[in-house]
């Protein structure tokens, strides 16, 4: 029988390296899905003659069209698709194994994810890394991103009113295109995020694009740098804002000279650069200094606020920090943390040093709830 991966065992295979040429080339079709899952004997029988199911995490997650098939055991946890999928949905990996695309994988996890989850699922699918927390960057990096925000819009037209389909439209809005990194993606989401959200609301206007610059070593040779993040600028003159994070890879003294390379070649271009360190990141009074010279590198105007106004946003833009250091894109407890913080606000139950840590005053669109 054929089986459809689906949620956290469809993104482990999309992860894999070993599969990266088979869902890149192989065609995204729109084969029916199961009307029912493996049985326990059917499933081990599968798993001993199937070495790509065998060395997926248990127990597999699988898509069938029936909620009278659903089945929950150590070995498989069933999904409910009883819609008609369209074309582009599922990509066959090996014989009679397929896995939901990339385009349909968010709309059948949006449901059971925060939207700043939805968001970070979407941007990996849309950048160029695959997360493996085993390695020592807690990921790999992909030639090209798994999918384009045009293929998942056009499979969110002929899904229909599917549910996920609304809450994908809307976390795609503000998903980041091109990254490179987990680290990049958060550091873009808190840049554009709006205020109600814990976010600076700057106009993100690409991740890792190319730009031409004129070499400095050689004046009469051009060449591409591409900004980790370059945010837009006003006025004709001004070319934008580029920031770039710099991790562990940057500590080196040869990456050093090849950062600062890259630097002033930005900067002989009439960019403006920034750099942020893992350090600076974490410094929520330094990334609020840094946005302010940022905005004045865009010619914005900084809105005066008052002070209980100002003091809400901070928190709010500190909470945000602190949920994004929470999602790890393979724990998506979200949903559950939320619970848990309503559970113990609705209790008065605070820190231990008395404060109220119970995420209150952070809005509900924040976690698509």
């Amino acid at each position: 029988m054929e089986v459809l991966l689906t949620h956290t065992t469809a993104l482990e295979v999309l992860r894999r390296p070993d599969l990266q040429r088979r869902v890149m080339t192989a065609p995204r079709d729109a084969a029916a899905v199961p009307d029912r899952a493996p049985t326990r004997a059917e499933m081990e029988e599968m798993l001993a003659r199937s070495p790509l199911l065998a060395s997926l995490g248990q127990p597999l997650e699988l898509l069938v069209s029936s909620a009278s098939a659903r089945i929950g055991n150590d070995l498989v946890r069933t999904h409910v698709m009883s819609a008609p999928l369209p074309a582009g949905s599922t990509i066959e990996v090996a014989p009679g194994i397929r896995v939901v695309s990339p385009e349909l994988l968010p709309v059948l996890m949006a449901p059971r994810l925060t939207e700043l989850e939805l968001i970070f699922l979407l941007s990996e699918l849309l950048g160029t890394y695959a997360i493996d927390l085993a390695r020592q960057k807690g990921m790999w990096q992909r030639r090209e991103p798994l999918t384009t925000p045009d293929r998942i819009r056009s499979l969110l037209d002929a899904l229909g009113s599917v549910r996920g389909v609304g809450l994908v439209r809307r976390a795609l809005q503000r998903a980041c295109v091109g990254s490179a990194s987990p680290r990049e993606t958060k550091l873009s989401m808190r840049f554009g995020l709006p205020a109600a959200l814990g976010g600076w609301f700057l106009r993100v206007l690409s991740m890792n694009d190319p730009v031409e610059v004129r070499r400095i070593r050689d004046a009469m040779s051009m060449g591409v740098r591409k900004p980790d993040i370059l945010l837009r600028a006003r006025g004709r003159r001004a070319k934008g804002v580029a920031v770039e994070y710099n991790g562990i890879d940057h500590d080196s003294p040869e990456q050093q000279a090849l950062d600062i390379e890259r630097h002033n070649e930005l900067v002989a271009m009439g960019y403006d650069e920034f750099i942020v360190s893992a350090e600076q990141y974490r410094d929520l009074d330094y990334m609020d200094g840094l946005v302010a010279r940022i905005r004045e590198k865009l010619g914005l105007r900084t809105a005066a606020l008052d002070p209980e106004e100002d003091a809400r946003r901070r928190a709010l833009r500190q909470r945000l920090y602190e949920e994004l250091e929470l999602i790890d894109g393979v724990h998506w407890n979200g949903l559950a943390r939320e619970r848990a913080r309503r559970a113990s606000a609705e209790v008065g139950l605070g820190a231990a040093d008395g404060t109220d840590d119970s995420w209150d005053v952070v809005p509900v669109e924040a976690y698509g709830v």
